[in-house]
């Protein structure tokens, strides 16, 4: 598919709500983010205990991105497993050359499930089909979560697995549930303009609701401090502060422009403020963070 170019960046050229790039500076991004994802979390990109699951047959990374968790889900799974990774643009070549026979890419959107658009993705979501279902960072990506949800448990076999990891947007002091963000302006701004755009702002702590909605029982549920700067009171968190400052700051004015120029049509001088307001509040001290939730859950 061709991709659409604003502001220097390459986007999707989906109808997807994803608002963030998918050229080579946004792959570089997630991998490094991934990387700092799997020391946040205990030196594991998947905390379902997956290699110990023999009935294992066919799984899929939904938003899978630069591949790198597809692939690391294929290495803990069975030779013989087919594992999908799904998602809007095309996997790096670079990746394609390295994945093992048994993953097989998709590029499409799990939201198109039962669509006239679907095509793949209708194959890989066919009912009581698949036995893990894994979803990492989607919190800016899907915008009906009851819908994503209600596809998980219909595509799952009995006993199937799926497993969410996401954030909530809101940012806390170190080592505390105190919230920080009770009177930043551009905060209140983009939480605004995600809920325009039908995407949620708790995608990490409001995952285990939605999957008892659907009727799936909930196995565990862990929260982790996704620290945008680093601090020795959140030792797992140093690498994640080390990634945000290098990697996520830079691109945060990008991201603001995404949310804030379409939804809320703010630009010039206006955004140029609310984004050193943010720059400045999202490093205004050690150990400020989001809470990652990594939600598993079973079907019955």
């Amino acid at each position: 598919m061709a991709a659409a170019v604003a502001s220097q960046r390459r986007y999707h050229s989906t109808e997807a709500a994803y608002v963030l790039p998918n050229d080579a500076v946004e792959q570089e991004r997630l991998d490094a983010q991934a990387a700092a994802i799997v020391e946040m979390i205990g030196g594991r990109p998947v905390l379902a205990p997956i290699e110990h699951f023999p009935r294992i047959s066919k799984a899929v990374d939904v938003g899978c991105g630069t591949g790198i968790a597809t692939l690391q889900i294929a290495d803990l799974t069975r030779p013989s497993a087919t594992i999908y990774g799904l998602d809007l643009s095309p996997i790096p070549e670079r990746v394609l050359k390295i994945a093992p026979s048994n993953v097989v890419w998709a590029t499409g959107n799990v939201l198109d499930v039962e669509k006239p658009a679907a095509g793949q993705v209708d194959d890989i979501f066919a009912p009581n089909s698949l036995d893990y279902i894994f979803g990492r960072m989607l919190f800016l990506g899907i915008n009906d979560w009851t819908r994503y949800f209600a596809t998980a448990a219909r595509s799952l076999s009995s006993g199937g697995i799926i497993e969410h990891q996401d954030l909530d947007w809101v940012f806390y002091r170190a080592g505390t549930s105190e919230r920080l963000n009770t009177n930043w302006d551009w905060h209140h701004r983009v939480v605004a303009a995600a809920h325009k755009a039908g995407l949620s702002t708790t995608a990490g702590s409001g995952a285990a609701s939605l999957m008892k909605d659907a009727g799936l029982e909930i196995i565990s549920v862990q929260t982790f401090e996704f620290s945008f700067v680093p601090s020795r009171k959140t030792p797992n968190s140093i690498s994640m502060g080390k990634y945000v400052m290098e990697k996520l700051v830079p691109n945060y004015p990008e991201l603001l422009r995404k949310m804030l120029g379409g939804a809320e049509g703010v630009s010039g001088d206006d955004l140029d403020r609310l984004s050193k307001q943010a720059l400045a509040d999202i490093q205004s001290e050690e150990g400020i963070h989001q809470k990652y939730t990594v939600t598993v859950a079973r079907k019955p």
